[in-house]
């Protein structure tokens, strides 16, 4: 019979068979209970009585920021790779990855560990044998999508966040992109101030009603995880909100490690030498709205008139193929917003 099955009568008797017999130990072999148990009960029969013996034991309290042993050591092995990062940058890092764990968490492991401070993490990683950690799991998936024959606009996007640079007269600029695969359609939002980077807002309000437009869904959506911009991916629940809604498989993949992933890195080359390094030769773009205004209209030619070079769309523009794949989904032209129709006829 376990401890939380004796009533009050039976702990009475158990307490008095002790005393009768002069031996804890052999009181609490017969009857199957613990010394601990034992000596609980004789503390609230002497305290309470008979009441005492009614009052149910309680429960050990349940610790929120206790970490399981897998957990703990996914932080160890982060601070191995990356002992320069504190609970903060893990705690985005780890969230990236699927790992719910609070920065308070993580603390404690590091404390547990004697490594919250970053002369004790450094020492640590030094006496271990890691590398830059790559997410094999997440390298797999995506190298995976490129297995089909055939792939289409919305299969598989890509997007990331850059720093440009700081620009004369302008100040910082950050770039958001937005990258179809297949298409090679692009989108571009500028922040001049790091706090103002709001990818998911953008996404929904921007990107999300465009693709409507054109009755195409994104499938699979991949997150270059930079370091520094993480956060403004992970921070909050509102991306997982919205691939939920949206039944996009998302993940998160290091660009410099996936070669098919070529062309988005060629095309940020492009940007940086057809429009980034004219800015400063160019005296009307002297402002952030300015410069804003004219890489929007710079990213609308590209999409309508640069024809693909090779691949299953080569002679085609990007917007070609996204039209092609909304004629597809049953998509009236004469229903899209008069802007596109007019784009469309002038690049043609």
């Amino acid at each position: 019979m376990k401890s939380k099955e004796f009533n009050a009568h039976n702990k009475y008797m158990i307490l008095k068979h002790a005393i009768k017999e002069g031996n804890v130990s052999r009181t609490c072999e017969l009857f199957g209970i613990s010394r601990t148990t034992f000596y609980n009960w004789q503390r609230a029969y002497q305290k309470h009585g008979m009441l005492g013996l009614e009052i149910k034991e309680p429960k050990k309290p349940e610790m929120p920021n206790k970490i399981s042993k897998i957990i703990e050591q996914e932080i160890l092995e982060y601070v191995g790779s990356y002992p320069s990062d504190g609970p903060k940058r893990i705690y985005y890092e780890l969230k990236a990855e699927g790992i719910d764990v609070g920065e308070t968490g993580i603390y404690n492991v590091l404390k547990r560990n004697n490594l919250t401070r970053k002369t004790d993490r450094l020492k640590y990683s030094q006496n271990k044998i890691l590398h830059k950690k790559i997410n094999p799991k997440e390298n797999k998936e995506l190298i995976g999508l490129f297995n089909k024959q055939r792939i289409y606009p919305g299969y598989l996007v890509v997007q990331r966040i850059d720093f440009i640079g700081t620009f004369d007269g302008i100040g910082k600029i950050y770039q958001y992109s937005f990258y179809d695969m297949d298409s090679k359609w692009v989108a571009v939002k500028l922040y001049n101030k790091k706090q103002d980077i709001d990818v998911w807002h953008h996404f929904e309000r921007k990107l999300v009603y465009l693709l409507r437009i054109f009755n195409i869904n994104i499938e699979n959506l991949a997150t270059n995880r930079k370091k520094e911009f993480l956060p403004y991916f992970v921070r909050g629940d509102k991306y997982k909100e919205l691939m939920g809604e949206l039944n996009i498989n998302h993940i998160f993949i290091s660009l410099e490690d996936i070669m098919e992933l070529e062309d988005l890195t060629l095309f940020n080359e492009f940007l940086v030498t057809e429009f980034y390094n004219k800015i400063n030769s160019n005296n009307e773009l002297n402002s952030f709205i300015k410069v804003e205004r004219a890489l929007n209209k710079f990213i609308r030619d590209y999409n309508f008139s640069t024809i693909i070079q090779e691949g299953f769309n080569k002679g085609k523009t990007p917007v070609e193929v996204v039209l092609e794949r909304a004629l597809q989904n049953n998509v009236d032209l004469d229903t899209l917003p008069l802007w596109i129709l007019a784009l469309i006829n002038h690049s043609n």
